[in-house]
């Protein structure tokens, strides 16, 4: 079960954290390291505690976006023992949407650690996703599923026109299978602050996810749940994790500022 929990998490955020650089508002490249820690647990959920932490590294070049993120989740359990978790990932992402690539690695101590890689084209009759690892496959996808830079830009841009609500289904490469729909409700809009870091003094809302596996039944539940403060450049301060029976909080904790290209 933490397996699961934990091996979501990475791309499900970076998905909020790019967006095109031909909208109006101005996309802030950054590092950004988060703690995790646990926010609560139901009685049933066996689950005592629950740390971690995430460190991200976004970049833009002329034509696309990179991500870097490495992240580490343990779950200790009431009856004792507990669970670790480790993930990287990159992704690269043309600005133009027409290209994807991904490579995902996950590993738990003791086993031999999972790889997922592969790349995605989009062509105008649909998108062909190949993964080469774990093992050669091939998926055609329909022509209105989004990569994840493409889904920031539609929440965004939900956001800046006052829109509640906005969906869509996403292709990230983070498990061999078909896109994920994910749902946004978009909260009340957050006045930009007067003090603080700078690339922090912009405007924000709180944006709920729901997240929709590609087995799940029409209309049903969703398989895991997102809260997020997201500001207009791209970054997000705060992410709870909830998962029904226990939620994790990833607060931000350093931020820095990365170049932009000279384009």
């Amino acid at each position: 079960m933490a397996w699961r929990y934990g091996v979501r998490l990475g791309v499900a955020a970076v998905a909020l954290l790019a967006a095109g650089a031909a909208q109006a508002y101005e996309i802030a490249p950054h590092r950004a390291v988060y703690r995790m820690a646990l926010a609560k647990a139901t009685s049933g959920s066996g689950i005592a505690n629950a740390e971690g932490a995430m460190a991200l590294e976004w970049g833009e070049s002329c034509e696309g976006w990179t991500v870097e993120q490495r992240y580490r989740l343990r779950l200790g359990y009431a009856q004792g023992g507990e669970s670790d978790v480790a993930v990287s990932f990159a992704t690269y992402e043309a600005k133009d949407g027409s290209g994807y690539r991904f490579f995902i690695e996950r590993a738990r101590p003791g086993d031999v650690p999972e790889n997922i890689s592969g790349r995605a084209v989009r062509t105008d009759k649909g998108v062909r996703a190949d993964f080469e690892a774990p093992e050669a496959v091939t998926l055609d996808l329909p022509l209105e599923v989004l990569f994840p830079t493409q889904h920031s830009i539609s929440i965004l841009d939900a956001a800046e026109a006052g829109r509640k609500f906005v969906s869509g289904m996403v292709f990230d490469g983070n498990e061999v299978e078909e896109a994920t729909e994910i749902t946004a409700l978009i909260g009340k809009p957050i006045p930009a602050p007067a003090e603080g870091d700078v690339l922090l003094r912009r405007p924000s809302w709180p944006v709920r996810l729901a997240f929709f596996g590609p087995d799940g039944a029409p209309g049903g539940l969703p398989d895991y749940e997102m809260g997020i403060r997201l500001y207009d450049n791209g970054i997000v301060t705060e992410m709870k994790l909830d998962y029904g029976d226990f939620v994790v909080n990833a607060t931000l904790d350093t931020l820095e500022a990365l170049p932009k290209p000279g384009c």
